[in-house]
């Protein structure tokens, strides 16, 4: 759980990862180290990706728990952006069924439409500038109450600090995209329908 929990905060904010690695990050009256850029610091360390930030894996269940919830805390994450799947088949685009309820998140699963579609060319211009307007978005997905997708990783904030959108961007036709992390189980099958809409 631990893993899969760490590479999903890294997919979301990687710079909050990078600089808890690089002031060797612990949780309170801890007397180890839990995030850093020194593997030698740590007991039992996993790498995430070859980003050079390792963590700890050698935690009592109690002590995963207590660095999730301080992770979640720094991270400004809600709840609802908190749920992530511990299935361990990996995601498969061409294979439907990674696509279902419990393999992975409904904000990953979009995202992964999106790279596929602007990959291919399959999305145009005029469509992902709706998908940053409220209203189109709504109208798609009927959960979703934030634009899908945004110029900056800070769009759509209003009065709070809650940043809504992924640290990993989209490039299309030369220009950053940001797309949402606020999709929400209801919506699965209308985000399915969407990008199964652009392959025909």
């Amino acid at each position: 759980m631990l893993t899969k929990f760490i590479n999903l905060a890294y997919d979301l904010h990687t710079e909050i990862l990078s600089d808890l690695a690089a002031e060797d990050y612990s949780i309170l009256n801890a007397d180890k180290t839990y995030i850093t850029n020194d593997e030698r610091k740590l007991r039992k360390a996993k790498q995430i990706d070859n980003s050079g930030i390792f963590f700890e894996t050698n935690l009592s269940s109690n002590n995963i728990i207590s660095f999730i919830k301080d992770l979640l805390v720094k991270m400004n994450l809600d709840t609802d952006d908190f749920s992530f799947s511990l299935s361990d088949v990996p995601f498969d685009i061409k294979d439907e069924n990674t696509w279902k309820e419990g393999m992975l998140p409904v904000a990953k699963l979009f995202y992964n439409f999106m790279e596929d579609l602007i990959g291919k060319s399959k999305i145009t211009a005029a469509e992902l500038e709706k998908l940053k307007t409220k209203e189109y978005t709504k109208a798609l997905f009927k959960a979703t109450g934030y634009p899908a997708v945004a110029n900056n990783r800070t769009d759509n904030m209003g009065n709070s600090s809650h940043i809504r959108y992924r640290t990993k961007k989209l490039d299309f036709n030369g220009a950053d995209v940001y797309i949402s992390m606020q999709f929400f189980e209801s919506d699965r099958e209308s985000v399915i329908e969407w990008y199964q809409g652009h392959l025909k």
